[in-house]
């Protein structure tokens, strides 16, 4: 079997509100944030943007810092071959 390697991405997922996004925004709580993930393998870089501009800067901030912080590339990778994708 060959080794397969994925050079480049854009992922758009929801993050659900028991994500710790009720901490960083209180009025928006029971909603889920929608969030979009750029990786590029060349430069090693995963970065990510919340697309919920009901959000505050601040907010959307804080998640992105979050999810850069505690989430790992293989998390979305692997996340393609399960149900749904």
């Amino acid at each position: 079997m060959e080794d397969r390697y994925v050079d480049r991405f854009y992922s758009v997922f929801d993050v659900p509100r028991h994500a710790g996004i009720d901490d960083a925004a209180p009025s928006g709580r029971g909603k889920t944030t929608r969030v979009m993930m750029f990786y590029d393998r060349a430069q090693n870089s995963r970065t990510f943007q919340v697309l919920n501009r009901d959000l505050s800067e601040k907010a959307r901030k804080q998640i992105e810092r979050w999810l850069a912080e505690n989430t790992q590339i293989c998390d979305t990778i692997s996340g393609l071959n399960g149900a749904g994708a």
